[in-house]
């Protein structure tokens, strides 16, 4: 017997394209293979419409509003937040419209405000939806926007047991957490240490110089400021090597790369945005991550599989992905100083990095493949499709 398909319209106004729009692009193979095909609905000035576009994936050109608050100079205004109700009201009738005029059996929101929004729509007009929550909200309004959106929609995935437990105890039941997981097979370690030369003579540096990779946004969530800190203290005898670009913050990517330039040369590098993670990975000896505000950073899933020990923040979700003391180091928020002693003793314990780099790989096989996370993500999205209204 045929599989029963679902047609999956994906919500999202993110401006670029980072981890969370990259999230349903990886899932995209592995779902269709289980009979879910999803669709992107978006404004189409947006950088992930026109990568869907040129890849000749479906899409639906939605003019969801792009730039929302109901904040003006970090202060909540009566005005603001009449005008973003009316936005929400306005792309829930949208919303309902399409998938109603294209026959889509549910909805999959997967940007902050497309949670409110699909929330409407699901309470009001009933249509399916469930919710992606990549990352922890911000306190105050911002948390109970989230809960108002979890409680309207049918069901939400969240990508690691703290963010979903940000959710109210009376909505817990309704949140089911899904792992990230990424192709093992792409991002596997090295084979010989000819790859690791090789990337070093990419990249211009000496051939036994250590590398420090940092895959990242250049924003202020992710404090890249403590990254130059590392780069002072390590960067006599290894590189720090930052591969990401700023999505909103020019001033302050301005401001980091102008600090940079102070450094001596050959403490730091900036690639800007990259597509070739995997073998910038293969050529690492370490792998950090300075983000505060996260869900469960998919670069420390990527690293793991490949075999390069971590150490970052613990922020949301990171404590989940790496084992503390055994495959890489988790430190506490903003604790610069542990990082940096951190990665200065992976610097110089050749055997341990060794030993958490089997470890990270191993713990990544186990708890983080791609196809776990499509099978789940697609047995949950054909049970809402199918399920009561």
């Amino acid at each position: 017997m045929a599989r029963d398909i679902v047609r999956a319209l994906v919500l999202d106004q993110g401006p670029g394209l980072w981890g969370a729009q990259k999230y349903l692009l990886r899932l995209r193979p592995g779902l269709a293979e289980r009979g879910v095909e999803l669709t992107l609905g978006c404004p189409p000035q947006l950088e992930q419409y026109r990568h869907w576009l040129d890849q000749g994936l479906p899409t639906i050109p939605l003019a969801l509003p792009i730039d929302r608050s109901i904040r003006v100079d970090g202060r909540i205004t009566v005005r603001h937040t009449a005008t973003e109700v009316r936005n929400s009201l306005r792309a829930g009738h949208l919303i309902a419209r399409v998938v109603r005029e294209h026959g889509f059996d549910v909805v999959l929101a997967n940007s902050h405000w497309t949670h409110l929004d699909a929330g409407l729509a699901a309470r009001r007009w009933r249509i399916p939806t469930v919710l992606n929550l990549h990352e922890t909200p911000m306190p105050g309004v911002g948390s109970r926007l989230r809960e108002v959106a979890v409680a309207a929609a049918h069901h939400t995935i969240a990508v690691s047991t703290s963010v979903a437990d940000t959710v109210r105890t009376g909505l817990r039941s309704r949140v089911t957490v899904i792992p990230n997981g990424v192709d093992t097979d792409e991002f596997a370690p090295a084979a010989d240490t000819a790859t690791r030369a090789a990337l070093r003579t990419r990249l211009g540096l000496p051939a036994g110089r250590p590398i420090i990779l940092a895959a990242t946004r250049i924003d202020p969530t992710k404090r890249i400021e403590d990254l130059l800190d590392l780069a002072r203290v390590v960067g006599d005898r290894a590189t720090v090597v930052v591969a990401g670009t700023t999505s909103a913050f020019p001033d302050y990517h301005r401001e980091i790369l102008a600090a940079a330039a102070e450094l001596p040369t050959g403490a730091i590098t900036f690639l800007g945005a990259r597509d070739d993670v995997p073998s910038l990975l293969a050529g690492a000896d370490v792998f950090v991550h300075t983000g505060v505000v996260e869900g469960m950073p998919l670069g420390l899933v990527e690293a793991q599989s490949a075999g390069v020990p971590v150490v970052a923040y613990a922020a949301a979700g990171v404590r989940e992905a790496v084992l503390d003391g055994t495959s890489g180091r988790v430190v506490g928020c903003g604790d610069t100083g542990a990082l940096i002693a951190a990665c200065a003793d992976l610097l110089a314990d050749a055997d341990r990095r060794r030993d958490y780099a089997a470890a990270a790989r191993a713990h990544t096989l186990a708890h983080h493949r791609i196809d776990d996370q499509a099978a789940a993500n697609a047995t949950l999205l054909h049970r809402i499709s199918r399920g009561p209204r």
